[in-house]
């Protein structure tokens, strides 16, 4: 901590609480189990032979949330962009500036030209 400070919390339970406490709209939690569906050898390490929950909010869910939100509204972009600065160069500012969102938009592009 800086200077000895205090953080915002007294201990993990009180940050537990406060992430428990958040409101988090209608994205209900989602469980799956997790772990190896076939015959381990004998010393095989123990953790291969649990099986684990995994948790999650539905993220098409969360995505609608997001996406409703007027608050987020202009705060994201949504489909993949190139942008120039007034020397030519590539200005790389986020995922949707990309090269790799780039190439999803140009290869869908191109399948709906061919099809």
């Amino acid at each position: 901590m800086k200077h000895g400070d205090l953080g915002p919390f007294d201990d993990y339970k009180q940050i537990y609480d406060t992430i428990d406490a958040t409101p988090v709209g209608d994205a209900p939690w989602k469980c799956f189990k997790a772990g190896f569906d076939v015959d381990l050898p004998d010393d095989a390490p123990s953790w291969k032979q649990r099986a684990y929950e995994v948790w999650y909010r539905d993220p098409d869910v969360v995505i609608a949330n997001l996406l409703d939100n007027p608050d987020f509204d202009g705060e994201f972009d949504t489909t993949p962009y190139v942008q120039l600065d007034e020397m030519g160069k590539r200005r790389w500012s986020d995922f949707m500036s990309s090269n790799f969102s780039w190439s999803q938009c140009v290869c869908i592009t191109s399948i709906a030209i061919i099809s």
